[in-house]
This record gives C-alpha cells, sequence and structure tokens, in this order.
C-alpha cells in the first residue's frame, strides 16, 4: 500500500471521482468534492490530502487542514475564557473508504511526523469505529480525549421504502401522538413548503429568522440568521443542489422551519425552530413528518442524521438507529502547551459533572429537573 500526499488546489482533481465513490459508503454526510475544494479555497489555509493507494486504486482517503486556532472554555453556555492553538482539523470529521484501523493509524503518522500543532480536532465521531480505535491507539507520547463530559448518542433513521413503512415501525406510543398531532395540525390548512433553488434563498432566510428569533435556541446561540455570509452559503449549497429547506405557513405567517444538506443518500439535519405561540398544535412535529415523507418519496434518500441528541428528547422519539459517539481531540502530552490544553479540558468536564450531579442530587431525575432545564433556557443557559 502507498501513501499519496495532496498540498496544492490544482492537485486535487485527479481525486474527484474517487472522492465522490468513498463518500457512498459514509452511513453519514460527507461534503461534497465541490464543498471540499470550495472550503479549502476560500479558507486559504495550509492543508494535507492523504490517500492511500492499493492495486492501482485509492481506497481511502482523509484531509487535514491547518488553522491558526482559538480553543474556547465554558460551562454551560457561559463562556470563560479561550486560548490560541495552532490545530490540524480532520475535515468532515471521517477517513473515506472504510479502512483499517491500520491505515488510519498510518494517515496520522505521516502528519504527526510532519506537522507543527498543539492539537488534532478530529471532531465528532463513532465511539468503537476505526477511527476511534486508531486514534486511542496512537504510538507513547501521545493522549486523545473526549470534549464532551460524557458520550453522546447520534440518532440515525434508515429510510424505508415508503413512508407508512416508517411510521409503523415506531412504537406505538409514538405512533399514537404523531399521528394525533398532525392531525390536529392539519385541520389548521397549512402550507407547507420545501424550497431548494437559488431564487428561493431569500424567501426561506426572511422568514425562518423571524421564527428562529422567537426560539429559545436563539439566546443559546443556535439561531438562523438572514445575514449575507448565510445568504452566500445558501446559494452555494443550492447551487451544488444539497439544500434542502423546509417551512410551513399558518394563516401566511410562517410558523415553524427546518434545513439540511442532502447528499451520497443521506440528509444531514442542521435546525429547527417554530413559534411557541402555536405550541398546542404541535406544528414542529408535523413538520418534521413532512420532511421525512418528502425525503422518501421525492429523493433517492437512504438515511436522515439527526447528529446528537438526548436519550429523552425527539430525535430518540423519531429515530431507528442510535450510536455512541464523542468530540476527540489528541495532543503530544510531552508539549507544555499542549499539555496544559488537555488539562484545562479534563478539569472543565469535571465541573461539568459536578455541576450536573448537584442538579441531579437536588431536583432527581424526573420533571422537577426538565422544568430547571426549560427556565434556563429560556435566560440563555444550558446544562447538559
Amino acid at each position: 500500500m502507498e501513501i499519496l500526499t495532496y498540498k496544492t488546489i490544482s492537485e486535487l482533481a485527479t481525486i474527484s471521482d474517487a472522492w465522490d465513490r468513498l463518500s457512498e459508503q459514509e452511513l453519514t454526510f460527507v461534503p461534497s468534492f465541490s464543498e471540499l475544494r470550495y472550503q479549502l479555497e476560500a479558507g486559504g489555509s495550509k492543508f494535507r490530502l492523504l490517500a492511500a493507494i492499493e492495486n492501482s486504486q485509492i481506497i481511502a482517503i482523509a484531509c487535514f487542514t491547518y488553522e491558526n486556532a482559538t480553543k474556547s472554555y465554558q460551562l454551560a453556555t457561559r463562556k470563560l475564557f479561550h486560548l490560541p492553538v495552532k490545530a490540524v482539523f480532520l475535515f468532515g470529521s471521517c477517513v473515506l473508504g472504510q479502512p483499517s484501523e491500520n491505515v488510519i493509524r498510518k494517515f496520522f503518522d505521516v502528519i504527526i511526523e510532519r506537522s507543527d500543532f498543539d492539537v488534532i480536532d478530529v471532531g465528532v465521531i463513532f465511539v468503537d469505529s476505526p477511527l476511534y480505535n486508531a486514534i486511542t491507539s496512537l504510538h507513547h507520547g501521545f493522549i486523545a480525549w473526549s470534549l464532551m463530559r460524557k458520550k453522546h448518542l447520534r440518532w440515525l433513521i434508515r429510510l424505508p421504502g415508503s413512508f407508512d413503512e416508517y411510521i409503523a415501525s415506531l412504537p406505538k406510543r409514538t405512533r399514537t401522538h404523531i399521528t394525533r398531532d398532525c392531525r390536529k395540525f392539519e385541520r389548521e390548512a397549512p402550507d407547507f413548503r420545501v424550497m431548494r433553488l437559488p431564487e428561493e434563498v431569500d424567501i426561506f432566510l426572511r422568514d425562518a429568522e423571524k421564527i428562529s428569533r422567537l426560539t429559545y435556541q436563539w439566546n443559546l446561540g443556535s439561531r438562523l440568521c438572514n445575514d449575507e455570509s448565510t445568504h452566500q452559503e445558501f446559494i452555494r449549497l443550492a447551487k451544488n443542489g444539497t439544500l434542502r429547506c423546509y417551512i410551513v405557513y399558518l394563516r401566511d405567517k410562517p410558523c415553524a422551519f427546518g434545513w439540511g444538506e442532502l447528499g451520497h443518500r443521506t440528509f444531514t439535519f442542521h435546525v429547527t425552530g417554530y413559534d411557541p405561540q402555536y405550541r398546542k398544535l404541535s406544528p414542529g412535529t408535523a413538520l418534521m413528518m413532512r420532511m421525512i415523507r418528502d425525503l422518501i418519496e421525492n429523493t433517492n434518500c437512504e438515511v436522515f442524521d439527526f447528529k446528537w441528541g438526548s436519550e429523552d428528547g425527539y430525535k430518540s422519539r423519531l429515530g431507528n438507529v442510535s450510536l455512541s459517539c464523542a468530540r476527540m481531540q489528541l495532543a503530544r502530552i510531552y508539549r507544555p502547551y499542549s499539555f496544559l490544553l488537555v488539562v484545562l479540558d479534563k478539569m472543565i468536564n469535571v465541573a461539568k459533572n459536578f455541576v450536573m450531579n448537584l442538579v441531579e442530587l437536588i431536583f432527581g431525575h424526573g420533571g422537577l429537573k426538565q422544568r430547571l432545564k426549560s427556565t434556563l433556557r429560556r435566560f440563555g443557559i444550558a446544562i447538559y
């Protein structure tokens, strides 16, 4: 096996077909080659793309970017301080091609030997996957750790051949609640719209921002803004054919929205929200069902990727696959500054665990705890 290194944009044209071919094998969403190229060109940062060659064919690809970044430290949503870091990022948080742990370790060995960095940010990856096992078993002198205080679940829907099959696959209680909520909402004569073309971006962002500003997520930083940078991003995604936006109107007033990207038969879900004055009508549930129906009936989508979520939220009720994941970084422990970054992350996670244990001790695990979380969210404070 041979590993080739690509360092310039002009060299990347030769791996275009291999990138898209290997992306088809991934369970979760992978940006297209055109998106990869755009991000590398727009960012202007140094990068190394590694390709493993076997029998004259590319069997695995990983792209690493280099940035002078800022590492923030916070408790809940309250920022404490930040530090400058020289970071290497694994693009897309994946190594394409379903390679073995040995191949992945060779990729990381190349980056480690030829790079000057404080940390390598691998991103959110599946626990016990070949990538996870490879980075947690690198040679002596390196440590891999999770930025999350606990492992999270990544929820997916493996979409069946029809929407009726999907509904039938849900637990009886969930199915009953969804059917009831959707019928209640349908009685209001809603206007559901799918927007994916460049000329539809202005309308979607204008109306979706109106809703986003009314949600508790707005105060937590999870926002959809109708600004120039977002507008340009959506236009680019629409031209690439990966943008898929959903919005519902009641009596010509926008009341719920959601959007994501569709590529390589996988839809990755980004942001949703609804106007709280319509809470009793369950517009979020109704819109989510329309999204799933649209993907099943009008696209070649096979997987709906919710990304991570709690064990008791709507993602767990609607998803039919859950995989444990963690946001991983790694560093040389013998470099004082890198070691400091590791210690600070560990201390922050200890503090988060202490706070959560205290909350659970005082308020328990039931409804009182949930009401506390809901109250704090309204003030822009989240606890996890």
